[in-house]
């Protein structure tokens, strides 16, 4: 059938790769409204934009499914470190957190300015008031990003939120939860999610989850859990997930399923998890799936390895106890949870402690900070964290070690069909002389690494396969409708680009450096990165649960 409508944009002769895991075939795509209007042959259409993609490879944008953007989304709505990776959609709010901004002191991008939610307030000390929640998809939408954005609810500020800090929350409080979580899923968020190993969810029971994700099936949302361990007691914690889900029926995800090396369990216990899953898929029929970033390191917060009762009492308990020898030792014999090969001594294995509170450390390994302060690497550790000015500034310093074997990776994470890629980063800027750029080599490069490492130089996987989990597997998961595919009817999310022009410039020494290779992205219809650069468009929209928006 011959083409007859006059489109906005072509994109002419391809090499298509649709997103459901189909094989590359070649073809022109017409884009008009923000929409994929047409595929088949333009050769006799002309349009005011002709990207020429001949040997080229054109993809849906890729959705990032577990993303910690929205902690500074706020200061970098054009997403430079993301949209050159690709990335055209982000799933946020993930680990329990969906109120948190770490950039204290920044002004927030003056187009969401007129509209108070959650993060305008997080840290302040004021009451939280109704709306607040709700109002964070309004104020994304008002700033108007460069990527789309979907957004979890965090059990964690729930509980902060709440004032619960134990074990159980007294009625009045769980209301106020119930309250924040309905107004969160009213007014479109896609799910719930949790952060079972940081405070103040690692206090909380299993049966408050379940009550709080029953409400969750109400609205046919989903459940995303960073779970109670990853180490030890991996096997508990998954069946705890996996009971969520057997007792609602709501899609849930394992966030960042792996084993982290010599962390006090055998490495197969990933593969008894991942059989747990997978039997829960095929014998009990329950829509669960995990996700996990690409490289052998990975980052986590500083203080999940320290235990739940140094800093249950607050911060100046906790400067307390870190200030006295006995109470220093009673804390270093019990660095037992999170990366317990920290708490056994392998302080070789930490690459980095980020605090914003100590500047004069950013940007230094932790053996630079450990040489600097002449100590040993534990009392190192213990003495960033005593420095901290607050709970807010502890929970958001930050640290990175080198956890993962490549070959257990590419084994389940890579090849595996219960996995979709993720980042597990924040979006970030260098363009914005007056805002801290981030320090964290993961943010700029981890979705690019998938493909050049495991499809390119490896070939551990297709192409075909690889585009599919970051583009089919979480759109349908997530139910992001018209979106993940390269389909007519569906969003123009598209990416254009030579897989072997995909390159990486970030490094430790020198992390805020952005990727490249992507010579085309488009949102919504509207082009992004034109070759290779940012053109200072921001098209993107909330996803909100529910509505093709």
């Amino acid at each position: 059938m011959k083409y007859a409508s006059t489109p906005d944009m072509i994109i002419r002769a391809g090499k298509i790769i649709d997103g459901t895991g189909a094989p590359a075939y070649s073809a022109d795509i017409a884009v008009k409204n923000g929409k994929i209007d047409y595929i088949g042959d333009l050769s006799e259409t002309d349009a005011p934009l002709v990207i020429d993609a001949k040997d080229k490879y054109v993809t849906p944008g890729f959705i990032d499914s577990h993303t910690h953007s929205d902690f500074t989304l706020w200061c970098f709505p054009e997403f430079q470190n993301a949209v050159r990776q690709g990335v055209t959609t982000e799933i946020v709010g993930n680990c329990g957190y969906s109120m948190k901004h770490s950039l204290e002191n920044v002004p927030f991008d003056s187009n969401a300015d007129g509209i108070t939610s959650v993060y305008d307030l997080f840290g302040t000390g004021k009451p939280v008031p109704e709306g607040a929640m709700a109002a964070v998809l309004d104020k994304a939408q008002k700033l108007r990003p460069s990527v789309n954005l979907a957004w979890l609810c965090g059990h964690n500020d729930l509980r902060i939120i709440a004032g619960v800090s134990g074990k159980e929350a007294t009625p009045e409080q769980f209301s106020v939860m119930e309250g924040f979580l309905r107004e969160a899923l009213d007014a479109g968020f896609i799910g719930f999610s949790t952060g079972l190993e940081f405070d103040p969810g690692i206090n909380s029971e299993p049966e408050e989850i379940e009550r709080l994700a029953k409400i969750v099936a109400e609205y046919d949302a989903n459940y995303c859990s960073h779970m109670r361990d990853e180490g030890t007691y991996i096997l508990e914690a998954v069946d705890e997930f996996l009971n969520v889900i057997r007792k609602t029926g709501i899609r849930g995800t394992v966030s960042h399923l792996n084993v982290k090396y010599d962390n006090g369990i055998p490495n197969e216990y990933l593969q008894k998890s991942m059989q747990m899953l997978k039997d829960a898929r095929e014998k009990e029929h329950l829509s669960v799936y995990a996700d996990m970033l690409p490289t052998c390191f990975a980052s986590g917060m500083a203080m999940a390895i320290l235990p739940p009762w140094l800093y249950d009492d607050g911060i100046e308990k906790l400067k307390q106890t870190l200030s006295n020898p006995e109470g220093r030792e009673r804390v270093k014999n019990d660095l037992d949870r999170y990366w317990r090969f920290l708490g056994k001594g392998q302080w070789d294995r930490l690459l980095n402690v980020t605090a914003d509170y100590l500047p004069q450390y950013a940007g230094m390994s932790f053996k630079e900070i450990v040489n600097e302060m002449g100590k040993e690497p534990v009392e190192c550790f213990l003495d960033i964290i005593a420095a901290a000015p607050s709970m807010e500034a502890l929970r958001n310093a930050g640290m990175q070690a080198n956890v993962f074997h490549e070959q257990i990776m590419i084994d389940s994470v890579v090849r595996d069909p219960i996995y979709m890629w993720m980042t597990d980063s924040s979006v970030t800027g260098l363009d914005h002389p007056e805002l801290p750029p981030a320090q964290n080599v993961q943010f700029y490069m981890s979705m690019i690494y998938f493909f050049i490492r495991y499809v390119r130089e490896l070939g551990a996987i297709s192409l075909e396969k690889a585009v599919n989990k970051v583009t089919g597997m979480p759109a349908e998961h997530y139910q992001l409708a018209n979106r993940g595919v390269i389909a007519e009817g569906n969003f123009a999310d598209i990416n254009v680009f030579d897989l072997e022009n995909l390159h990486i410039n970030s490094t430790f020494a020198d992390p805020c450096q952005y990727s490249g290779g992507f010579d085309w992205v488009i949102v919504n219809g509207e082009v992004v990165i034109k070759n290779g650069e940012h053109t200072g468009k921001r098209p993107g929209q909330i996803l909100r649960h529910n509505k093709n928006s």
